[in-house]
């Protein structure tokens, strides 16, 4: 199995021109709306996706959005740097090779994650917008997996879902030769992604894994509506009540913004 793992490396998808430069610019808590929409500009697929969100019935416009700046402006600052750089990242590849993935339910938990680790981050004294964007991206391995590897992929959904079957993990090991941190990891390494901005790497018990960790076990239960388990609470259990509650009022927002941009 390692031998399948070490050639599909040489499939690995090369970021499209500029994407690995918008990912740190737009990434910096320090980044003003002007220059994001430089940013998008560059890129004419997101910024074609930015205008039809714009333009969606998920933003219901008083007019027409025709423009870059109006639809950055009518989206807002997080909903911008959120979907540009899921965008940027997810336009690498075709998980809908993958008939077993999800990918709605795939963007939507990673979102989530994304607005998560954001609002926790302060509390371990890390940056926001660091903290948000290492856990937007810290399952984009599971993109590259359904994309190169659909059959390994779906059987490895088949034994996690399978009354015997062990958790995904250790399925996606079995069936794909790595398990989605692994995948992300090699990803990230390939397009040369600074660990601070992926948190891959970092120490299992740092600040910012920490926080990665618990913001995608949140997601997970917001996005089955389940109520929050004492045992993803981290030291103080009233503000992650807090933050779980605030996010969780966003999952019918976030599942309708996964669906129009993926």
């Amino acid at each position: 199995m390692m031998t399948a793992t070490a050639t599909r490396t040489n499939r690995i998808p090369t970021l499209e021109n500029g994407a690995a430069q918008l990912l740190l610019e737009i990434a910096d808590g320090d980044v003003d709306m002007d220059r994001i929409v430089q940013l998008v500009q560059i890129s004419p697929s997101i910024a074609a996706k930015l205008l039809s969100t714009a333009n969606s019935a998920w933003s219901n416009p008083v007019r027409p959005v025709t423009s870059v700046t109006d639809a950055c402006s009518r989206l807002g600052l997080n909903v911008v740097r959120t979907t540009t750089i899921a965008l940027a990242i997810g336009q690498s590849f075709d998980p809908k090779r993958c008939p077993a993935f999800d990918a709605e339910r795939f963007w939507c938990t990673s979102i989530l994650a994304s607005r998560l680790a954001s609002e926790l981050a302060p509390r371990f004294g890390v940056d926001p917008n660091t903290a948000a964007t290492a856990a937007l991206l810290n399952n984009i391995g599971m993109l590259w997996l359904a994309d190169s590897m659909p059959e390994a992929m779906s059987a490895a959904f088949d034994c996690a879902t399978a009354d015997d079957g062990g958790n995904l993990s250790e399925c996606l090991r079995e069936s794909c030769g790595m398990d989605r941190r692994e995948a992300s990891q090699l990803l990230f390494s390939a397009w040369r992604l600074p660990e601070a901005l992926t948190g891959a790497g970092a120490d299992p018990q740092s600040p910012q894994r920490l926080i990665i960790d618990v913001a995608e076990t949140m997601a997970t239960e917001i996005y089955a509506e389940t109520a929050l388990d004492d045992a993803t609470c981290a030291e103080d259990d009233n503000a992650t009540t807090t933050v779980y509650t605030k996010i969780s009022g966003e999952l019918e927002k976030t599942q309708e913004l996964a669906a129009i941009l993926f």
